[in-house]
Order: C-alpha cells, then sequence, then structure tokens
C-alpha cells in the first residue's frame, strides 16, 4: 500500500517533477487574463482620441500625462467630441527595422495625430509623406507666440517629379522642459502633424496648448 503522508521530502520530490507544469500554467493563466482584459477593456475610438506619439530611442510619456487632463478640457472647449489626449511612446530607432515597420503601420490605421519626434523618426516621417504642411497655419499665427523654428524641407514628388519646399514640423531645440522633466529628449528633435490621423485641428490646438504649459514651465 502507497505512502500518502505528507513529507517534505515528498512535497521536494514532487516540485522537482511537476514544477515545470505548475509555472506553466501561471504563465498561460496570466497570458490569458491579460488578452481578456485587453480584448474586453473600454475604448475610446481614434476619432474621439487626440493621440500624440513620442518617437525616439528612449522616452517616456508619464510626465506629459499628467498635463493631459487640462489640456484635454481646453481642447473640448473647441470640439466636445474629444474624449481623450493620450501620449504614447514609439521606440523608434534607425539601426532596427522593426521601427520603421511600427511607424508605417500606426500611420497606415489612422492610429497617430501628431508626434513629438527625434531627428531620425522626423526623417522617416517626411520620407513616408505623412506629414501635414505647417505653412499656413504658421501664418495665420499658430504657435507663433513660442519662437519655435520652423524645420523647412524641399522634396519631390516620385511620381511627376515636381519638387516643393514646405514647413513639416518645428524644432524643439527651445523646449528644455521636456527633457527636464524626463519626458523626451528635445535636442535636435521636432513637433509635427500627420495627415493620417482624425483630429488634426484638435491635435494642432492640443499641440499649442502643451508647448505652452512646457514653456511656463521651462520659465519658472
Amino acid at each position: 500500500m502507497p505512502d500518502t503522508r505528507f513529507s517534505w521530502r515528498a512535497l521536494r520530490e514532487h516540485l522537482r517533477k511537476y514544477l515545470w507544469l505548475y509555472l506553466l500554467g501561471i504563465a498561460l493563466g496570466l497570458l490569458g487574463a491579460e488578452l481578456l482584459w485587453t480584448m474586453t477593456r473600454p475604448r475610446i475610438p481614434n476619432t474621439a482620441s487626440v493621440n500624440i506619439y513620442l518617437a525616439a530611442g528612449y522616452s517616456n510619456p508619464e510626465p506629459l500625462e499628467a498635463l493631459a487632463p487640462d489640456i484635454l478640457s481646453r481642447v473640448q472647449a473647441d470640439d466636445p467630441t474629444i474624449q481623450q489626449v493620450a501620449f504614447e511612446s514609439m521606440l523608434y530607432n534607425d539601426q532596427v527595422y522593426t521601427s520603421s515597420m511600427l511607424l508605417v503601420t500606426r500611420l497606415a490605421v489612422g492610429e497617430c495625430d501628431a508626434f513629438l519626434a527625434s531627428a531620425e523618426a522626423m526623417e522617416a516621417l517626411v520620407t513616408s509623406d505623412a506629414l501635414t504642411p505647417l505653412d499656413d497655419a504658421l501664418a495665420s499665427g499658430w504657435m507663433g507666440q513660442f519662437g519655435l523654428e520652423p524645420y523647412v524641407v524641399t522634396t519631390e514628388d516620385e511620381e511627376g517629379g515636381e519638387r516643393r519646399t514646405w514647413t513639416a514640423g518645428l524644432r524643439l531645440d527651445g523646449l528644455d522642459a521636456l527633457a527636464q522633466m524626463g519626458a523626451f529628449d528635445n535636442r535636435g528633435a521636432f513637433l509635427c502633424v500627420t495627415g493620417s490621423g482624425s483630429n488634426e485641428a484638435a491635435a494642432m490646438k492640443a499641440l499649442e496648448y502643451l508647448v505652452g504649459d512646457l514653456t511656463e514651465a521651462s520659465h519658472a
């Protein structure tokens, strides 16, 4: 008759043989819970969300997320359909092929309304022809009070060969609060707006409020 009494020796032997099964079960359970949460959690559609991505080798959106509720309230004064202003990191490193794939995919599905972009990411955005020219907005006074230098590029139409010169973004070198709060390295970086997003006007308002808040923080 087998010995069924509890003993530490028997427990250790049992764990030695079957611990991997327990660990596998725990891992599968956690994965299932994560998938369930991701699939069932409430999601705000892109048409009601201003999505601003921080595209660089390293970024931390948390300090900017702390500013998001106040920015949202001001954006909603102009567009009450907007339910969210969100900041999200996008790892971009020109040495990693998956970076460009991720960037193109996010643009293709219309998730990106605006970017704070490193020099490498900005080059990819200009090349992808994804950006909204800012010349008209700047001429009408958008961002004029902050003194950010325009980033002017000359590109060529691949089909017709026509060359055009236009403002692709604004330089962020003078906005040191981004680096001081640990969110983003502003040196050599840019601010830009995409033409593939759902909320171009709201995104431009959100960026203007953001730069205003960060300018005040820099002066403080």
